[in-house]
């Protein structure tokens, strides 16, 4: 399983893994509990992989936090959990991405982030996929400015034609425009 097939979805609490789409939405399979349910176009579905967080500087992809957090787990540093105390969260937040703002990076966020990793930990999440998804990534996004300057160069070129709007029985329509009022 790779990050881009696990989702969180608003008002449902856990990880969810992507099993397929159907006409309304995305067939999602629980982590925590393995139920399987279809989801609705009104709810928010977030892919991890395109999850970034805040930094002074930028934004940092979830998988290299990920991969930060499981690195300071294997040296032995206790991740902690949704009911650790604050000043422990921030403090474990600091060590896995010290730079990251702590303005817009709220503690309610690290305890998802903690609780994610712990489900994420004992899933088949492949761990050394991720570290290379990500270092492709950080390649394409050094060319994608190159690419994007070149569409808004030629974007610039060519201008715009006005057409003018019709009706369903082809006559051209009226502008509304509000009319004076009083003398």
């Amino acid at each position: 399983m790779e990050l881009k097939d696990v989702v969180s979805v608003t008002g449902m609490p856990g990880l969810h893994k992507i099993l397929g789409r159907n006409k309304n939405g995305l067939i999602l399979e629980s982590l925590t509990d393995g139920k399987r349910f279809g989801t609705n176009p009104r709810q928010r579905i977030s892919i991890l992989s395109d999850i970034a967080m805040f930094t002074e500087d930028a934004e940092v992809k979830l998988a290299n936090v990920l991969m930060t957090i499981k690195s300071l787990e294997e040296s032995g540093k206790a991740v902690p959990d949704a009911k650790a105390d604050n000043d422990a969260v921030k403090a474990f937040m600091s060590l896995a991405l010290p730079n990251y703002d702590r303005e817009r990076v709220y503690t309610s966020d690290m305890k998802k982030l903690f609780v994610w990793f712990n489900t994420l930990k004992s899933t088949d999440l492949d761990w050394a996929n991720l570290d290379k998804e990500e270092s492709a990534e950080e390649n394409a996004d050094a060319d994608a400015p190159k690419a994007a300057d070149s569409k808004a160069k030629k974007a610039v070129a060519a201008p715009k034609k006005i057409v003018p709007s019709k009706t369903a029985t082809g006559a051209k329509s009226k502008t509304t425009t509000p009319r004076k009022m009083g003398s």
